[in-house]
C-alpha cells in the first residue's frame, strides 16, 4: 500500500516539478486523437464512396439490363394462343396494328382487337404506380417501350379476364433448340408445342415460361446460370418432370437451310424466280409437277401464281446442281441440294431457301471466310468454327419467318458455293462432324480476320461473359504493358496475326462538313433504347433526342476492356452528353466523319461501311479534326482468322490452335465417340 502510495506522491511530485512535459505530451494526445478521428472519417467516407460507386454501377447494369427486356410484336403471335387467337390470326389483326417492340399505347389496341376494353383500363391503373402518376390520360398516351415485367403483368390481367389464367402455369425450362421441320421446341424436361417465329429463346439459357397444356406461350422471364443451377425446386411440368434440369443435348444437323440473298442484292425478297439445272430438274408443289431438261430456264414463279401454290420444292436428279438466272438467263448463282420456293400473300414476292447437307453447306462457306491461300490446320479451325456455329444457328429461330436457319451474308456466314476449292473442301472433310462444346453444350463460337495482338470477350457486346471468350494474348515480342494507347500505336508488335495489313490502321475523322452525318447516326443508335448509346442533356438528365446538344465540343474513351477495345466512348456536345458503350455502335457511329482510312503500310483502304475495329487510341488536332489509331479488323471475340493462319505456319495443329482462342472447350466428334 504505501509502495502504491509513495509512488502516486512521487508521480505528482514529479508533474508538478515538469508542467511543460505535461503540456506538450497533452497535445501530443490530442493530435493522435484527432488523427484517429480524421483516419476513421477518411475511411469512413473511402467506404460511403465505395459503396456509392457500387450501387451507381449497379443502377447503371441493371437500366442497361432492363433495356434488354423488352417485348417485340411477333412474340404476340405465341402469347394470344391463349386468347383463343391461332398465330396467323394475331400475325394478321394484332401485330400490324402495334410498333415492333410494345409500348404501353399498344396495350390498348391489343384490348380492342380481343374486345376486352375494361381489360385496358385496369392495366392503366396499375401502370399509373410504374410511371409515378395519377393521371391516366398521360399513361395512356406513353409511348415507352413495355418492360418484360410490365407486359407479364399486363398479361396475366389479360388471362384473369379472358377465365383462362388456372389454365396457364409458369414452368423453368432450359432451351436446347426446335424439333427439326415442326413447330416444336426441345426442352431439358420434354418437347413443347411452340409458334417458332414468336420464339426468342436462345440455346442452352433458362426462362420461366408460360405454357398451356404443351403449348409454349412466351417467355415470363430468363434465368440466370447462377439462379437456374442454385437448387431451386422447379414446378412440376405437365408430363410430371421437374423443370430446370442440366441436360447436355449435342446435335450436329445433317442439313442446313439457307435464305439465299447474295444473288439479289443481299436482299431476301424478289419480284420474280428463274432456275436453271445441271440435269434434268423439277418442280412441285401440292399435287402439281413439271419436269424440265438440262440446261434449260423456266420461270417457277409464274409457274407457282397460274397453279395457285405459294410453296415449290425444286429438284435436279442424278446430283446435278440449280442455278438461279436473271429474266435474261445470265447465271446468278448455282446450288446443290433443293431449293424452296415461297410466294408471299401479295402474290407477286418470292424468297429461295436452299436445303442442302451440313458438309456441302461449308464447302461454300469456308472459302468465304478464309482464304484458300492460308495453311491447311487453319482452314481445318475455320470449319470447325463453321460447323459449330452453323449447328448452333438450326437450333434457334431467327430466320424461322423465311423458313430458314441461317441467310448467306456476314449476318450469319458469307456462303458462296461458287468460290468453292480444293483447299477449303479438303478441310471440311478432314474434320466432318465435328464441333466445339462447352460442359456438354454446342459452344458459342465467334471468329473474326485479325487482331490488334489481343483477343477479347463479350463484354464489348455488353453481354454476360464466357469462360472460354475472352482475353487471350497473340503477341510474340512485348505485349500491351499499362498503356493500350502506346501500345496501339506501336508499329513495331509482332503477334500471329501482324503480317495482315490491318493489324495496325491510322484513320483521319473530320466533323466539318459531317456532323449532320454523326448526329444521325448517333440518334439513330439511341432511338433503338437498347443501351448502346445513352444521351444525356446539359442538366444532367437523360434523353432520346439530341436535338437540342448543339456542336461536337470533344470524343474521348472514357473505359476500355482488359484487351484495349473501347468500351465507353464519350461524345462532348455543347449542352449534351453521348456515351457509346458498344463495340458495333462506336465503329459504326464514328465512320460517319471518317474520310480517310489507311492500313499498316500506309495505303488507303475501301470498301468499308465501318471502322475495322474498336481498339483505337484517339488524337485530338485543330478544326473538329481526330486522328485514330488503331489495331485490327473485326469484333475482335473468339478465334483471329490470321492468328490461326500464323499459328498454323509455325507448326501448330487445328486442334492446339482451337484450344488458344476457345480454351476449355472440347472437340466433339458425335454421340459416344
Amino acid at each position: 500500500m504505501m509502495l502504491r502510495g509513495g509512488d502516486r506522491c512521487m508521480r505528482t511530485e514529479t508533474d508538478c516539478r515538469q508542467p511543460g512535459r505535461r503540456y506538450l505530451e497533452k497535445q501530443k494526445k490530442r493530435r493522435k486523437r484527432r488523427k484517429v478521428l480524421l483516419l476513421c472519417f477518411l475511411s469512413m467516407a473511402v467506404i460511403a464512396g465505395i459503396f456509392l460507386i457500387a450501387a451507381e454501377e449497379k443502377e447503371k447494369q441493371e437500366q442497361t439490363t432492363e433495356l434488354h427486356q423488352e417485348v417485340y410484336a411477333s412474340e404476340l403471335a405465341g402469347y394470344l394462343q391463349a386468347a383463343y387467337l391461332t398465330p396467323e390470326e394475331t400475325r394478321k389483326l394484332v401485330i400490324p396494328k402495334v410498333r415492333d417492340v410494345l409500348t404501353v399505347a399498344d396495350l390498348q389496341q391489343i384490348c380492342s382487337v380481343l374486345g376486352v376494353e375494361g381489360c385496358y383500363e385496369e392495366a392503366v391503373m396499375q401502370l399509373q404506380n410504374h410511371f409515378s402518376t395519377t393521371d391516366s390520360t398521360s399513361v395512356k398516351k406513353n409511348e415507352t417501350i413495355l418492360s418484360r415485367a410490365q407486359w407479364c403483368m399486363y398479361y396475366e390481367l389479360l388471362l384473369d379476364t379472358l377465365q383462362v389464367k388456372d389454365t396457364v402455369t409458369e414452368v423453368e425450362v432450359q432451351y436446347l433448340g426446335k424439333v427439326p421441320g415442326e413447330q416444336r421446341i426441345i426442352a431439358d424436361n420434354g418437347n413443347y408445342d411452340c409458334d417458332l417465329q414468336s420464339c426468342r429463346m436462345e440455346y442452352g439459357k433458362h426462362y420461366v415460361a408460360y405454357v398451356q397444356g404443351k403449348v409454349l406461350l412466351g417467355i415470363k422471364q430468363e434465368v440466370g446460370q447462377m439462379d437456374a443451377e442454385a437448387g431451386k425446386t422447379p414446378e412440376k411440368t405437365a408430363s410430371g418432370n421437374s423443370a430446370g434440369t442440366k441436360v447436355g443435348l449435342i446435335t450436329i444437323p445433317e442439313t442446313v437451310r439457307v435464305l439465299l440473298t447474295q444473288d439479289h442484292g443481299q436482299k431476301p425478297e424478289r419480284a420474280g424466280v428463274y432456275v436453271l439445272g445441271s440435269t434434268t430438274w423439277k418442280a412441285s408443289a401440292s399435287g402439281v409437277e413439271a419436269v424440265v431438261a438440262a440446261q434449260t430456264a423456266a420461270d417457277c414463279g409464274t409457274w407457282m401464281a397460274q397453279n395457285g401454290v405459294d410453296e415449290a420444292v425444286v429438284e435436279a436428279t442424278d446430283g446435278g446442281t440449280l442455278s438461279l438466272t436473271d429474266a435474261g438467263g445470265a447465271v446468278q448463282g448455282t446450288y446443290a441440294g433443293k431449293l424452296h420456293i415461297y410466294r408471299k400473300a401479295d402474290g407477286n414476292t418470292y424468297w429461295i431457301v436452299n436445303e442442302l447437307g451440313m458438309e456441302d453447306y461449308l464447302c461454300g462457306v469456308v472459302p468465304g471466310e478464309m482464304p484458300a491461300s492460308f495453311a491447311p490446320e487453319a482452314l481445318k479451325a475455320q470449319a470447325v468454327c463453321a460447323r459449330t456455329y452453323a449447328a448452333l444457328q438450326v437450333l434457334g429461330t431467327a430466320y424461322e419467318m423465311y423458313h430458314a436457319d441461317v441467310d448467306d451474308t456476314t449476318d450469319c456466314q458469307v456462303y458462296l458455293p461458287e468460290n468453292a476449292n480444293a483447299a477449303a473442301t479438303e478441310a471440311v472433310y478432314a474434320t466432318a462432324g465435328q464441333i466445339l462444346t462447352w460442359q456438354g453444350m454446342i459452344a458459342s463460337i465467334y471468329y473474326f480476320s485479325t487482331s490488334c495482338g489481343y483477343t477479347t470477350g463479350l463484354e464489348v457486346w455488353q453481354q454476360e461473359a464466357l469462360p472460354y471468350l475472352g482475353v487471350h494474348s497473340l503477341v510474340q515480342n512485348e505485349g500491351m504493358g499499362s498503356s493500350a494507347d502506346i501500345f496501339l500505336r506501336d508499329g513495331q508488335v509482332t503477334a500471329y496475326d501482324s503480317e495482315s495489313r490491318f493489324f495496325r490502321w491510322r484513320a483521319v475523322l473530320q466533323l466539318a462538313g459531317n456532323e449532320q452525318k454523326l448526329r444521325h447516326a448517333l440518334q439513330t443508335a439511341a432511338s433503338h433504347r437498347d443501351g448502346k448509346v445513352v444521351l444525356t442533356d446539359g442538366a444532367g438528365v437523360q434523353t432520346e433526342n439530341l436535338t437540342s446538344f448543339g456542336t461536337l465540343a470533344d470524343l474521348g474513351i472514357d473505359a476500355r476492356s482488359e484487351s484495349g477495345c473501347v468500351t465507353d466512348l464519350r461524345l462532348t456536345f455543347e449542352n449534351g452528353i453521348a456515351h457509346v458503350y458498344n463495340e458495333n455502335a462506336i465503329r459504326n457511329i464514328l465512320w460517319s466523319i471518317c474520310t480517310t482510312l489507311t492500313d499498316k503500310n500506309g495505303n488507303s483502304a475501301h470498301n468499308f461501311h465501318m471502322l475495322p475495329s474498336a481498339f483505337f487510341s484517339v488524337d485530338t488536332e485543330e478544326h473538329g479534326i481526330y486522328v485514330l489509331y488503331g489495331g485490327g479488323l473485326g469484333h475482335g471475340i473468339g478465334m483471329s482468322q490470321y492468328g490461326a493462319d500464323g499459328m498454323a505456319k509455325s507448326g501448330k495443329g487445328y486442334v492446339e490452335i482451337l484450344g488458344t482462342f476457345f480454351p476449355g472447350t472440347e472437340l466433339y466428334t458425335g454421340a459416344g465417340k
